[in-house]
Order: C-alpha cells, then structure tokens, then sequence
C-alpha cells in the first residue's frame, strides 16, 4: 500500500484542521501543548464491556475466577475501550488514525510506547447518564538525529463525572487518571520488499509464579478495533504492515496488551486470596508500563505475572521468542483512595431518600 499524492494533500489538510502551524520543529511543543483537545463523553453502557468481556473469553483464563454479570463497577483497565472522539472518515490519515494527536508531516506512523494510569475508584456503568474526559497534550518530545528523529507526545486523560449533572459528590474529582504516550515516526522512504529484521532480545531477569500463553487471532484485534473505533492499517492490514511499516504480520494494540496484563494480575490476585481465605481482595491502584517490541497476530505471547512485595507486582508480556514485549510494575491497596468517602456519601444519600419518602420529614407538609 502506497501513499499517493492525494493522500498527502489530504494528510496536510487533516493537520490543519487541528490548529498545526509550526515551521519548524523547536516550535512543535509549544504548539501541540496548546492545542485544545475536544472534552469526550460517554454513557460508560456494560453494553460494551460485555462485548469485551466475549472478546477475552477465550483469550484469558476466566475460569479462574467469575466475572458477576450484575456488576455495578467498570473492571479496571476496561476504561480503554470507552471515550473517543467522532473522527469523520473524511479526516482520518491514510493509515486510518486521527490527526488531533499528529505532529503532521512527515511524521505520519503512530505508535503506542507506554503509559501510566492512576485509579483513585471505581468507574461505574452509568447507562442513563455520561462520565467525561479531558484530554490534553502534557509534553512533547524530540528525540534522535536529524532526519531520524522520533516524537514523543504524551497525552492526560482525566476521567470523572460530568459537574453539568449536579448529583454527583464526586464531580470535581477524576476516579481515572491517565497518562499514554505515543510515539511518531518519519514516513519510510520507500515501499519494503521485506519485513523489518528482529530487535535484540530482552529477557526479563525473573521467572514468573505465573504464566498464560495463547495466539491473537487477527479476529480478536479486529474486536478490539470496533470497540476502541480504531482504523489503524496496522490493527486490520495485513499487506499495509509488510509493505509501507515494514513488519511481519498485523501489530496487537497497545492498549489491548494494558487490558490483558491488568485482567490476568487482576484473576491471579483472586486466586491467590481466595487460596488465603482471604475476604477481600485488592484493588489496583496504579500502574506504569513501556512497550519495548511489537507483538504479532499469529504468533505465541505469553502473559506473566509476580508479586514483589505485599502491594507490589511485576507483570509482562513475552513474545514467542521469550524476548520482553511490555513490562509493567503494579502498586495495589486494600480499597481505592476514595473508596470510604463514596460509601460514606453513598449512607448519606440512601438516608436522604428515606427522609424524603416521609412526609413528616418535610415541615408544612403536614398543613396541606
């Protein structure tokens, strides 16, 4: 797949539809931390968790623990799949993402590089009503020689409560804190007649107390796609990866290996209390993670877990070479932050409601 001249033309108009004016690269950061970033609401429906949750069925090993199908709360990493923005076809870049994160040209490949996230509470499934994000761009950075440079741009996303509601006791207070950085890359300077060569290895210097390997299927990154609305080439295209990227076969998603590393520590944590007779389990607190090589459609991963300390964790993925593809350390806690707070809020507005449902509750109600 090759890049006409069209697609530049409209790669450079999508650039300028986010405020890109920049005539050289010392002036990148000051411009992209000044974009303004569209402010993202969702309904948060268990609709789509569900459909995530039929996605990882028989990737995860579920069977180690159940999954409540009247949960009220959000499992932890599956905020990934909600909050993205309305990007019409007409704006995406030729390999299919938006341009509202882009440097623009010539740097037009995108990818996921790691990230940290910070979980304050519980997300609950809202249905009837709308979380938000506030998305900005926190830092850019150039690293690299000139004419091999590589931008990396790090992007915050606070997710909470819409104040407009005026319900919430929480509405100032973001239970999700979010920070991912993409990395963007100058365009290849010609099609590749064959995939790029393997990056050395990196093993990780302990075993793991537990491990889970499986194949992604081409079908599960095309889920993962649809519920994330991501039409990246690399994600669905498998000639595109070959010829323009250079890799060997379609790339499994960044966030994706997030979700499958924090569900299977999350199922491993479970096991292990409930083999302590222990009544309460932890609660993921934060988490910070890079990806060091690409992970593969068709090819082996392998899902690794260890804790350290008491409220530390190791997790990982492995690729089929036993080589390091992500790494990430874990902190845990026996309740969330905000968790007492909410419950005590949550007392107060049961006892409200009671009080209302009385009328002797309400002075001069009993004059009517």
């Amino acid at each position: 797949m090759s890049i006409t001249n069209t697609q530049w033309k409209r790669l450079a108009e999508c650039a300028k539809l986010v405020g890109r004016h920049a005539d050289s690269l010392s002036h990148l950061k000051k411009e992209m931390t000044s974009r303004k970033l569209p402010e993202l609401y969702d309904d948060c429906s268990k609709i789509r968790s569900d459909l995530l949750d039929a996605t990882l069925h028989d990737v995860l090993p579920y069977q180690e623990y159940s999954i409540g199908l009247t949960r009220k709360f959000m499992p932890q990493s599956y905020h990934l799949i909600y909050f993205h923005s309305a990007t019409r076809l007409s704006s995406l870049f030729p390999d299919g993402t938006d341009p509202l994160h882009s440097p623009g040209m010539p740097f037009t490949r995108r990818m996921w590089a790691g990230g940290n996230i910070t979980f304050d509470d519980h997300l609950p499934f809202q249905d009837s009503a709308f979380l938000r994000c506030k998305e900005s761009i926190k830092d850019v950075e150039i690293k690299g020689n000139e004419g091999d440079e590589k931008i990396f741009i790090t992007i915050e996303r606070r997710i909470g409560y819409m104040a407009k509601t005026g319900r919430h006791p929480f509405a100032d207070v973001d239970p999700v804190l979010e920070n991912r950085k993409l990395v963007f890359l100058r365009e290849r300077p010609r099609p590749l007649d064959t995939p790029a060569s393997a990056t050395n290895i990196i093993k990780h210097p302990h075993e793991p107390q537990a491990r889970h390997t499986f194949i992604p299927s081409p079908a599960l990154l095309f889920r993962f796609s649809a519920l994330t609305f991501n039409a990246h080439a690399i994600h669905l295209d498998k000639k595109y990866c070959q010829e323009v990227e250079g890799y060997r076969n379609l790339l499994v998603h960044g966030p994706l290996t997030v979700v499958l590393m924090l569900q299977y520590l999350t199922a491993n944590m479970h096991r292990r209390h409930r083999r302590d007779g222990k009544s309460q389990d932890q609660v993921i607190t934060f988490v910070t993670y890079r990806n060091l090589a690409p992970l593969y459609a068709e090819e082996e991963m392998t899902l690794c877990v260890r804790q350290k300390e008491e409220h530390l964790w190791e997790t990982w993925i492995e690729g089929p070479d036993g080589g390091l593809a992500v790494k990430a350390s874990v902190r845990t806690a026996e309740e969330f932050p905000m968790q007492k707070e909410r419950e005590k809020q949550d007392r107060i507005a049961e006892e409200s409601s009671h009080d209302r449902s009385d009328p002797q509750s309400f002075p001069g109600m009993g004059s009517i």
